[in-house]
Parts: structure tokens; C-alpha cells; sequence
């Protein structure tokens, strides 16, 4: 089974995402107070794959049930973690935050 979906710490969540959900999250917690500037992504596989961003870009990953803290340089680094999520590329994005 492989599905994937977005939350929002404001309460917003949609199944079934793609690049351009996530653009949408990433401009929008910009925008958000620190309480709500957070989002995570899940993709589900055999294991459940989460990225989680604050509005601060530290990240939060659980990939194939190892978690790992990293701090994204930029906005653009946070979203090509995020590309990298959707196309199942667990082991790119272990090796990128290391």
C-alpha cells in the first residue's frame, strides 16, 4: 500500500498530495504565527515516512522508522526534501541530512 497525505497545524489536511500542495504549505506557513507555522507530510509504504518543517526550518524525519532532527538551510532545501519524500527516495534524503 503507498498513499501520502499533508497537515497543517491550523487544522488544514489533504490526501493524495503532489509538488504543488506542498508549494501551497511552504508559502503559507511563511505567513502563519509560530503556533500554527508547522505542516508535516507522510507518505505511507511499509513503514510511515514523515517529514514535519516548523516555520523556524528545523524538521522533524521518521524514514523507514528512524528518526533524525535536521535544520534546513532554506526554503528551497526543505522543498526538495519534500520532492524527494513524494518519489519514495528515503534513501537520498537520509544521506542529504546527515
Amino acid at each position: 500500500m503507498t498513499g501520502n497525505y499533508i497537515q497543517c497545524a491550523s487544522g488544514y489536511q489533504k490526501d493524495n498530495i503532489d509538488e504543488t500542495d506542498i508549494a501551497k504549505a511552504i508559502a503559507d506557513i511563511q505567513l502563519m504565527d509560530d503556533e500554527h507555522g508547522a505542516f508535516w507530510v507522510s507518505v505511507i509504504t511499509d513503514d510511515e515516512n514523515v517529514i514535519e518543517v516548523n516555520k523556524d526550518l528545523t524538521l522533524s524525519l521518521i524514514l523507514e522508522g528512524q528518526e533524525t532532527k535536521h535544520r534546513a538551510k532554506d526554503w528551497k532545501e526543505f522543498s526538495e526534501l519534500y520532492g524527494l519524500l513524494l518519489h519514495e527516495k528515503f534513501d537520498d534524503i537520509a544521506a542529504r541530512v546527515k
